[in-house]
C-alpha cells in the first residue's frame, strides 16, 4: 500500500512547480465543479470544514476543529478554528459556512453537492464559531458531506452563483485555502501563489500551476520534454520510461468488478456466482491488465476503509473447486463436447462492457477466458456506453464489467437497498434483495452520535453477507500515479484524496533545487 513520501530532510521553503493533468478545469467555483480537475484545482483554493485520509477515509478536522453528532441523530454541531481567515484578510465565520450551505442547498445552482445535502432542513449560526445543522431525520452519510463541502465567503456572496469560468475576467476567486489565485490562461491553465497567512502553516512552494492536458500521451510528452514537473498520470497509464521519474503510486478512486444480473435464471443461482468468482485468476488478471498496479479487493471497500472488514479475503483461484459449484446446480459436459450444458442447453454467459474503456475491455476479455476455461461458452461483448447503461437499468445483460466511484463515507444503501425510495436511488441494477442487509445499511445510516465503531461493525456484516452472496464480483482497485522531475516530499493520495490536496505539504527535496530551472 502507497504511504506518505515521508520527508528524507528538512522541507525547504521555495520554489515553483507545474503540475499537468488530463482535463482543463470546467470551472473555479467549487460548488460547480464537476470536472476532476476543477475539483482538484478549487480545493487548493478553498477549504471545507473536514478533511479525509487518502487511505482509510477517516474525517480529520480543518476549518471545523471539533463537530458532533447528536444521539438521537437530527442535529450536527461544528465548532470553527479561530484562525482561519480568507485571502483577502476576513476571518472565517460561522455565517460564511451557514451562507454556503444554503447556497448548495438551493435548486436553482444545481449543485452537485445538493442532492448529498437533501436532508438538512435547517442551518444556524448562533455566533461566530458555531455551525448547527438540523436534519430531517438521522443520516450519517450527511455529516461526509457536509464535511466535505467547500466553503465560500459571505461577504461576497457573487462567488457562490458565479460560473468563475476561466474565460470570465472578475470576479476571482477568494477563498481561505493554501493557495492564492494568481491568474488563469486562455489555454486553461491556473497559476496559484503561497498563502502565507494559511492556519495551517504557509505551504513550502511559492508557486504552483496547474497545465490541462488533452491525453495521457501529451502529458507524458510534456513531462518528457520538461515543460511540466510533475504529472498526474491516470490509472493504467505509467509510460515505460517511468523509472527516470520519481514516481508515487496510489489507490485510485473507483472499484472495478463484474455484476451478476440475479433476475436471469442462470445467475439467480448463488452456486452459479460463487463458481463464476472461484474461476478467476486475480493475481494474474492484475499483472496483465495493470501489470500489477492495482489492489485486489475482497468486496467493494479498500483494505484500508475504516469500515471495511480486515478478515476479508479475495475468493482464491480454484478452477475445480468451480466446476463443483456448477455440477451441484445442474450443469455438466453431458455430450463430451467440452461445454457444459442442462437439458439440452448450453450454459452460454456474454460478458459485456462499454467499448472504448480499454481497462473495462482487457478485463471483460480476460474474465471471459476463464469462464471458457471452466466449461462456459462465454465471450466479451463491446458495446456502446448509452447502451450499456440502457442494458444496466433495464436489466438486460447478465454479467457486465463496470467500475463505481469510490466514496469517503462507508454508506452504500443506493447499491444495495431492495427498495427503491428516497435511501436507494435506483442504482441496484444488479436486484440484490436481501432483508438482513437492508436492516444494516439502516441500522449503519443511524446509529447514535454516528458512532464510527457502531457503524463498522454493521458495515463489516455487509462485507461478509455481499461476499457469500456474490451479487458483484469484485475485483480490484487501479492505481494512478504521480510522476515528478524533482524528487517531492510531502506527497500523499489516496480514493479519497486526490494528489493536489497534499500540495501544501510539498517541497522540492534538497538534491533537486538546485536542478530546478528558472521560469
Amino acid at each position: 500500500t502507497p504511504k506518505p513520501s515521508t520527508p528524507t530532510a528538512r522541507p525547504i521553503r521555495g520554489g515553483q512547480l507545474v503540475v499537468g493533468g488530463v482535463g482543463r478545469p470546467d470551472t473555479l467555483n467549487p460548488l460547480l465543479a464537476e470536472s476532476e480537475a476543477g475539483r482538484a484545482v478549487t480545493r487548493l483554493i478553498f477549504d471545507s470544514l473536514l478533511a479525509y485520509h487518502p487511505l482509510s477515509g477517516q474525517p480529520t478536522p480543518r476549518l471545523a476543529q471539533a463537530w458532533r453528532v447528536a444521539d438521537d441523530g437530527q442535529t450536527i454541531t461544528f465548532t470553527l478554528r479561530t484562525d482561519a481567515r480568507w485571502h483577502d484578510g476576513n476571518p472565517v465565520v460561522a455565517q460564511d459556512v451557514a451562507f454556503t450551505l444554503e447556497a448548495a442547498r438551493d435548486p436553482a445552482l444545481d449543485s452537485l453537492y445538493g442532492p448529498r445535502l437533501a436532508k438538512v432542513v435547517k442551518v444556524s449560526a448562533p455566533d461566530e464559531r458555531t455551525v448547527v445543522v438540523s436534519l430531517a431525520e438521522p443520516d450519517c452519510p450527511t455529516l461526509t458531506a457536509l464535511g466535505a463541502l467547500p466553503i465560500l465567503p459571505r461577504h461576497l456572496p457573487a462567488q457562490a452563483t458565479s460560473e468563475l469560468s476561466l474565460e470570465d475576467a472578475d470576479p476571482t476567486p477568494v477563498g481561505s485555502g493554501p493557495f492564492v489565485f494568481v491568474e488563469r490562461t486562455p489555454q486553461g491553465e491556473v497559476r496559484l501563489a503561497r498563502n502565507d497567512d494559511y492556519w495551517g502553516g504557509a505551504p513550502y512552494l511559492d508557486f504552483l500551476s496547474y497545465h490541462p492536458f488533452e491525453s495521457a500521451a501529451d502529458l507524458q510528452q510534456a513531462l518528457a520534454a520538461g515543460e511540466v514537473d510533475v504529472a498526474l498520470m491516470p490509472p493504467g497509464h505509467l509510460p515505460a520510461d517511468a523509472d527516470q521519474f520519481a514516481a508515487y503510486r496510489y489507490p485510485a478512486p473507483e472499484f472495478l468488478f463484474v455484476a451478476f444480473n440475479l433476475q436471469h435464471p442462470l445467475l439467480g443461482d448463488s452456486r452459479v456466482r460463487r463458481a463464476l468468482s472461484l474461476a478467476i485468476d486475480r493475481q494474474q488478471l492484475l499483472e496483465q491488465v495493470l501489470d500489477g498496479a492495482g489492489a485486489l479487493l475482497a468486496g467493494s471497500l479498500p483494505d484500508e476503509h475504516w469500515a471495511a472488514d480486515p478478515a476479508l479475503e479475495p475468493p482464491p483461484y480454484d478452477p475445480e473447486g468451480a466446476r463443483r459449484l456448477l455440477a451441484e446446480a445442474g450443469w455438466s459436459d453431458s455430450d463430451g463436447d467440452g461445454w457444459l450444458d442442462r437439458d439440452g442447453e448450453r450454459l452460454r454467459l456474454p460478458v459485456r462492457t462499454n467499448g472504448g474503456n480499454r481497462l473495462r475491455e482487457e478485463v471483460a476479455t480476460l474474465v471471459a477466458g476463464y469462464y471458457r476455461a471452466i466449461g462456459i461458452d462465454a465471450s466479451a461483448q463491446f458495446v456502446l456506453w448509452g447502451a450499456l447503461v440502457d442494458d444496466l437499468f433495464t436489466h438486460d445483460f447478465q454479467a457486465i464489467v463496470f467500475s463505481w466511484p469510490l466514496q469517503a463515507d462507508p454508506d452504500q444503501s443506493a447499491l444495495w437497498l431492495s427498495t427503491e425510495d428516497e435511501i436507494g436511488s435506483g442504482y441496484n441494477f444488479v436486484s440484490f434483495a436481501n432483508q438482513r442487509v437492508d436492516q444494516l445499511l439502516n441500522e449503519a445510516r443511524t446509529v447514535p452520535g454516528c458512532d464510527p465503531t457502531a457503524r463498522a461493525g454493521r458495515y463489516r456484516q455487509i462485507q461478509r453477507l455481499l461476499a457469500e452472496e456474490r451479487p458483484y464480483d469484485f475485483l480490484l482497485i487501479p492505481y494512478a500515479a504521480v510522476l515528478s522531475r524533482p524528487a517531492l516530499q510531502g506527497l500523499a493520495a489516496g480514493p479519497f484524496a486526490d494528489p493536489l490536496q497534499s500540495a501544501a505539504d510539498w517541497s522540492i527535496a534538497p538534491d533537486d533545487r538546485a536542478q530546478q530551472p528558472p521560469r
